[in-house]
């Protein structure tokens, strides 16, 4: 994934869903599938990084996408939101701020 036009966006899974029940088997293998995914994505270059927010139980992805769209229709084919582990997401583009853009001092002339 080589194009200068990607953006990235990061992304919340909030609200761990424990309304359903899961049995410890379905809990593992949601989490391989989800897990499975998350390689193959870093093996496209989509994804940039993920982890665990410490002493939550949120996660976060940080995704190479073209578009808010692009970067939603990516998470909503992730196994851990498929199988509804968790009830929500938030995604969020970054402005990156860099040399560059002179880490966004002068922002509001590209507004």
């Amino acid at each position: 994934m080589g194009d200068q036009n990607l953006s990235k966006f990061l992304v919340f899974y909030q609200d761990v869903n424990y309304d359903d029940v899961f049995t410890p088997e379905l809990i593992a293998e949601i989490t391989q599938n989800h897990v499975d995914y998350l390689r193959d994505l870093d093996t496209k270059g989509v994804l940039f990084m993920c982890g665990l927010l410490k002493g939550t139980e949120e996660g976060m992805l940080m995704l190479n996408a073209q578009t808010w769209e692009e970067a939603e229709s990516i998470v909503l084919k992730d196994p851990m939101i498929v199988n509804k582990g968790y009830k929500r997401y938030v995604i969020q583009e970054i402005v990156e701020a860099n040399a560059g853009n002179n880490y966004l001092l002068d922002a509001h002339a590209m507004e």
